[in-house]
């Protein structure tokens, strides 16, 4: 076996603990998800000890096979610890026809998490998020309690399988400001459990040597994560300062997670550091349950819809100046172009959700997986285009919603409510500025030819020339104003997101004449984008995007469509009683 010391620890192989002369670990690494964690074996010459079963069937058995290994060489007893108790980390046991060759071995839980899985329970455990049901398991070794019996005075638990465990309660004060017991098994190697909360109640982490186990510790700021039923703030703060203090105190070479690869000791506190300040950050966040997780996916599937449409909007008029650039012999400028989008990633990204969505909503898959999905990806979205260099080029409110789109999901899936900006505005004003902007290009051909002196900011100007594609060009717009109008309570940057929708959606059906209108009643505010729909015909009741529903309520107003006649109309309303 390979000598660990300071050499990464290899995963689905054998090889010593570092700084334990008798001790071997099998570290089973497997890629991120929701469904399993990692699995790591121990093995001294006393005791087989299994960190975290892992939630699938195909894990256990792996498992089996080299704990049966173990034993045929040389017969011990099995204890089998959880970092903590959700499903991800134990449910194999359950679900597994091998996991019946477990029967015999100890669980060693925290006192909150044994008294769940006993009870079976789904919300603690995370099965209701997932969509699992949870057999109630017995669990013989109950870690860390609150009110410790005799005291805390050391006490030694005899298991059927032949395991004598002693567990000695460390005083407060020895070394870490977390609650701690020492676990021994007959004269073999000490094992360190530290109670670490704040992803759940029961998270513990646990050292032997110089490796640390951390269970989900590393995760539990993240989005779809933090505000799962359990998780605490302060408990959490707490515990990252607490880990990595522990680990900066020195003796420890590396930090296994729950989840992901194994983690050098400075990487990890350097790791640690950012956490806890991310932590700071998530005071009154939204409990992220099933529901919430519902309503989450269905958000994900229309932000992504309408993220499409955008990119594929701005991937088509950066092509098109990219085509003129090079047509006009400037193939450089046209290269840094094209480089403003990675058009291969962003198609690449919304081709996978879109076969994700369409599995989940065909089959049962919980919503979680969804919700989280779409996080994944307008994470990697946003770091997909060049957003300041692209709205030089072109019409930046394209640039600016996306950006909104993506930056409200992630907002929304982090568990907080997207900011209130309302205030009083002079809708007519909102209005008529954005007619103006929306039917003028941003860089005139004046402004090309006076630049022409300078190469730099001619090239600018025409790229800008070329890029700028006023939505309204050739389209008659009139607009009636109420000049009885008063000031109305709206989020201006929201209410002009929602008005450009509505005006692309028109166009976008052929309206060759577009009638913006406002008036006033007792009650409410209203607006109307009115537009003929030529040719056009639809099929069946068309229903208003599920995205511009929420755009107009976060605006301040109410939104509904009306189609007869050969005209679409809009309707927003703005009024106290809305």
């Amino acid at each position: 076996m390979p000598d660990c010391g300071k050499t990464p620890l290899v995963p689905l192989a054998w090889q010593p603990v570092p700084g334990v002369l008798t001790a071997n670990i099998y570290p089973l690494i497997r890629k991120i998800d929701t469904i399993s964690s990692n699995s790591y074996l121990i093995e001294t010459p006393e005791i087989i000890c299994l960190i975290d079963p892992g939630g699938l069937p195909e894990q256990v058995i792996q498992l089996v096979a080299g704990i049966q290994e173990l034993r045929d060489t040389l017969e011990r007893p099995l204890v089998i610890f959880l970092t903590h108790a959700h499903t991800d980390h134990f449910l194999s046991v359950q679900h597994a026809p091998a996991a019946a060759y477990f029967k015999d071995a100890v669980f060693a839980v925290q006192e909150t998490g044994a008294d769940a899985l006993e009870r079976g329970d789904r919300f603690l455990t995370q099965a209701d998020m997932l969509g699992f049901s949870v057999t109630p398991l017995q669990v013989q070794l109950r870690l860390l309690a609150q009110k410790p019996a005799d005291g805390g005075a050391p006490f030694t638990y005899h298991a059927k399988n032949g395991a004598a465990i002693t567990v000695t309660r460390n005083q407060p004060g020895t070394g870490t400001d977390l609650v701690t017991e020492d676990i021994s098994f007959g004269s073999g190697p000490l094992l360190t459990v530290y109670h670490t909360p704040g992803h759940s109640p029961d998270s513990i982490s646990l050292r032997i040597g110089r490796l640390l186990f951390i269970g989900d510790v590393l995760f539990a700021a993240n989005p779809g994560v933090a505000g799962l039923h359990g998780w605490d703030q302060k408990a959490l703060i707490r515990s990252l300062a607490a880990i990595r203090q522990l680990i900066s105190a020195g003796g420890i070479d590396w930090v296994l997670p729950g989840h992901g690869r194994v983690v050098a000791a400075p990487d990890a506190v350097h790791m640690l550091g950012v956490l806890e300040k991310e932590a700071y950050k998530l005071e009154n966040i939204a409990e992220f349950n099933a529901e919430r997780a519902g309503q989450i996916a269905a958000l994900g599937d229309d932000c992504m819809a309408q993220v499409n449409e955008l990119f594929t909007i701005m991937s088509g008029r950066l092509g098109y100046v990219t085509y003129m650039m090079e047509e006009l012999g400037e193939s450089g400028v046209a290269e840094q172009i094209t480089g403003l989008i990675k058009s291969n990633v962003i198609d690449e990204l919304l081709e996978a959700f879109r076969l994700f969505s369409e599995e989940h909503h065909s089959s049962d898959t919980v919503c979680v997986h969804l919700a989280l999905k779409a996080g994944q990806i307008m994470g990697k979205l946003e770091r997909s285009f060049a957003k300041e260099d692209l709205a030089n080029i072109i019409d930046p409110t394209l640039v600016t919603r996306a950006e909104h789109l993506l930056s409200d999901y992630t907002t929304m899936l982090r568990g907080f409510c997207p900011p209130d900006n309302r205030c009083e505005c002079d809708i007519n004003n909102i209005l008529s500025t954005l007619v103006g902007d929306l039917s003028c290009s941003r860089c005139s051909d004046e402004d090309v030819f006076s630049s022409a002196d300078d190469d730099t900011a001619f090239t600018r100007m025409l790229v800008s020339r070329i890029g700028s594609q006023p939505l309204l060009t050739d389209i008659d717009v009139s607009t009636s104003f109420s000049p009885a109008l008063g000031l109305v309570l709206v989020d201006r940057d929201i209410f002009s997101d929602l008005v450009i929708y509505l005006l692309e959606d028109l166009v976008g059906i052929g309206a060759t004449r577009i009638t913006i209108t406002t008036g006033q009643d007792e009650s409410a505010t209203t607006v109307k984008i009115a537009g003929d729909t030529g040719s056009f015909v639809f099929t069946g009741d068309v229903q208003i995007k599920g995205v511009l529903l929420r755009l107009a309520a976060r605006a301040g107003g109410v939104l509904s469509l009306q189609d007869a006649d050969g005209t679409r109309t809009y309707v927003m309303k703005f009024g106290k009683e809305l």
